[in-house]
């Protein structure tokens, strides 16, 4: 075996996992709940005829969503109805600043803008715009406004701001290292979010769960460290001031009591927000990767999913590299070429570890994605696509010139 890399059993799998991560109980047994329900979601999956997510999945989204930013907007206008209906003016205005203060912390957060200098537009490169025109077709969605090369292991797409101007970023690293298919599959995965029925996506949701979050925080009857040392110092005044030391001392507890089941409420609303989102997002994934196969194939999809188990490879191999950095001063034009060198010489023996260790961590981009095996044994499992576009060789060295100063900028980053 390559001594560059991990040496465990071919029979066993016995020490393809040298590292595992460190989790509580309480980590690991949620963990499992969720893979639980992922295996779950997969086997229903693998003989249905359409993986798009339900429109009754879509509707309770919008319904729940709806129900959450309603809650906030009563938090305001419950005291004012109080004080219109003839409650006493000065509780009432104190309850409605209160309210008013509450609302600002949970209100409906908007996405920011699109900035005109993210990334380039259709002009700095138009043979990957054309590229994209191309994929957008096929798929029956909008190209991106705005594309972005990062030094991520990933790519992703969204809509930013009020007006939801679209963006496609891709990661350098992974980029370089897929073949001409598989990048044309990465595609497809990243514009088929705008059509595969991802409510979960969508302003109105997205906006929900910041506001639970937000919910979740101001309920929460634990202290954090600065409350802590309040409640120290409220001890110390309880022994010099009798009474009213002990009233200050009281209060955290009465508000934590007090609160309590406010804050129970939030969690468990944000816990079916969260179990919609994997039977809408996911099911959404695994239909996203069979859009990017209906464009490049199937074993385009296969590939492409497997290149994403490499990920901790590219962070050990850019570790690497910022130690030679203080010796020699890597020249970023050339980094990601090495790391393709670096890939290609990857011995058989190490994908299939990679692929071991994430099936046995039932690795996921996110919450919202299933894991990765699940993801590479449905592609096996559904009907085998041949892909109906090709990308001539001209057209990728065409491609890549547009993107060359852009992969040299991410490089720069990496190895900052």
């Amino acid at each position: 075996m390559d001594a560059r890399f991990i040496r465990w059993c071919l029979r066993c799998a016995d020490g393809a996992d040298p590292y595992p991560p460190e989790r509580t109980g309480r980590q690991q047994r949620r963990l499992a709940r969720e893979a639980q329900r992922s295996v779950e979601l997969f086997a229903t999956l693998q003989t249905a005829k359409n993986l798009r997510p339900s429109s009754a999945l879509g509707v309770w989204v919008k319904v729940f969503s709806l129900i959450v930013h309603l809650v906030g907007v009563l938090v305001v206008a419950a005291p004012v109805f109080w004080l219109v209906s003839g409650g006493p003016a000065g509780l009432a205005w104190a309850t409605i600043v209160f309210a008013c203060v509450t609302f600002l912390a949970v209100r409906p957060r908007v996405p920011r803008r699109l900035k005109a200098d993210y990334g380039f537009g259709r002009e700095d490169a138009p043979h990957l715009y054309a590229l994209l025109d191309r994929c957008a077709a096929q798929l029956g969605c909008r190209t991106p406004d705005r594309v972005a090369v990062g030094p991520q292991f990933n790519a992703s797409t969204g809509r930013a701001g009020l007006a939801q101007r679209s963006y496609l970023r891709i990661g350098a690293p992974l980029w370089t290292v897929l073949t001409g298919p598989e990048r044309v599959a990465l595609l497809g995965h990243e514009l088929g979010h705008q059509v595969n029925g991802d409510s979960t996506r969508s302003l109105l949701a997205l906006s929900a769960h910041g506001s639970l979050t937000e919910w979740t925080r101001l309920l929460h009857p634990r202290q954090d460290s600065g409350e802590r040392r309040t409640t120290r110092r409220m001890m110390y005044t309880r022994s010099r001031f009798g009474s009213a030391g002990l009233a200050a001392l009281l209060t955290p507890i009465v508000m934590a009591v007090v609160f309590l089941p406010f804050f129970a409420v939030a969690v468990g609303c944000q816990s079916a927000l969260e179990r919609l989102a994997l039977l809408c997002g996911q099911r959404a994934e695994y239909l996203a990767d069979e859009l990017g196969a209906r464009l490049a194939g199937t074993d385009a999809s296969l590939g492409l999913c497997t290149k994403l188990t490499l990920g901790p490879s590219c962070t050990a191999f850019l570790g690497a590299r910022r130690l030679a950095k203080s010796k020699a001063k890597p020249d970023p034009s050339t980094l990601w070429a090495d790391f393709r060198g670096y890939v290609e010489s990857m011995p058989d023996t190490e994908i299939q570890r990679r692929l071991i260790v994430d099936r046995v961590h039932n690795t996921r981009t996110d919450r919202t994605h299933p894991a990765g095996h699940l993801r590479l044994a449905l592609l096996r499992e559904r009907p085998q696509l041949p892909g109906t576009l090709r990308v001539t060789d001209a057209e990728w060295a065409a491609i890549d010139a547009e993107l060359a100063s852009r992969m040299t900028a991410a490089a720069r980053i990496a190895q900052r």
